[in-house]
């Protein structure tokens, strides 16, 4: 196999991944379009934004200091000087692993069969990894809190979100839990006009903007039951009515999806879920797991 010849970087390099990256890409929906100036300022050249003052910045891009700070604020950032350690921090790491990254980003079919899994398994880690930055812990603890004390949960999720929707309410169940989770949109919706205050509808949404998603979510909420999204934008229809918002999303990765590489941020997150009400009720969910675990013995040849 002849070796791959090495690429020549003839301008900045752009940002990929970390905690910026994962930052812009939760919020990026939300800025306004002198914010957008500053943002793609920072992806592009990263470097640049390092070594600039804000006054710099905002010259480069064309927008007001102020406009620079805020910016930085509603990808939330405390200002700019955040900005610049947390862009330190991704570049370095950026920098070590640079010729892998550039490798993935050129994934297509003259890619190698034996290159395939190191690239598409190190995007998919990385995607799980960026998730910390945009996962508010706090929200994360109170929607352990709702789930936990839930009468009935119904977990929704259409399209590459049905999967993880179906896993976490398998879960859910074997800690003793009333979870269910309707294959169809009509089935959704019809569960959830049957919600309650005591009740809790999980809705996992790439984009927060599914119409089958949102519908029940919507029912539900009138109803007066709670709703957790997991999700990987910080503001959409969904993020709107939602009690508990969960952000965790992946990269656009060429032949995979966006969305693809977001549904396994969106599954750690669920896992994590999953372990909080666990601990949340020890008692209750050791003795349904010891009858989980029985139940699989049965199963087994």
């Amino acid at each position: 196999m002849k070796p791959r010849p090495s690429k020549v970087q003839n301008g900045p390099t752009p940002l990929r991944g970390g905690e910026v990256s994962a930052r812009i890409q939760a919020a990026r929906s939300t800025l306004v379009p002198s914010e957008l100036k500053v943002i793609d300022l920072i992806v592009a050249d990263p470097q640049r934004v390092l070594t600039s003052s804000a006054a710099e910045v905002a010259v480069a891009a064309g927008t007001a200091e102020s406009t620079v700070i805020r910016a930085c604020q509603r990808i939330g950032f405390k200002g700019f000087h955040d900005v610049k350690l947390a862009l330190a921090r991704d570049t370095a790491v950026q920098t070590r692993a640079d010729d892998e990254l550039e490798r993935s980003r050129d994934l297509g079919p003259g890619t190698p069969r034996t290159d395939i899994p190191a690239l598409v398994l190190r995007e998919s880690a990385n995607a799980i990894s960026d998730a910390l930055q945009t996962l508010d812990v706090n929200a994360f603890a109170e929607a352990v809190g709702s789930v936990a004390d839930a009468k009935r949960i119904l977990v929704i999720g259409n399209g590459t979100s049905a999967a993880p929707a179906h896993d976490v309410t398998y879960r859910l169940a074997t800690l003793g839990l009333v979870s269910s989770n309707p294959a169809d949109a009509f089935g959704q919706h019809l569960a959830a006009h049957g919600l309650d205050e005591r009740d809790v509808l999980i809705a996992i949404s790439h984009t927060g903007a599914t119409r089958e998603t949102l519908t029940p979510a919507e029912t539900a909420r009138q109803n007066g039951a709670r709703v957790v999204a997991v999700t990987s934008y910080a503001r959409s229809a969904l993020t709107a009515l939602a009690d508990h918002v969960l952000v965790a999303g992946g990269p656009e990765l060429g032949f995979r999806q966006e969305a693809m590489t977001s549904r396994l941020a969106h599954l750690a997150v669920l896992d994590a879920l999953f372990v909080g009400v666990a601990l949340t009720r020890p008692k209750r969910s050791r003795e349904f797991l010891d009858v989980m675990a029985r139940v699989t013995a049965e199963h087994s040849l």
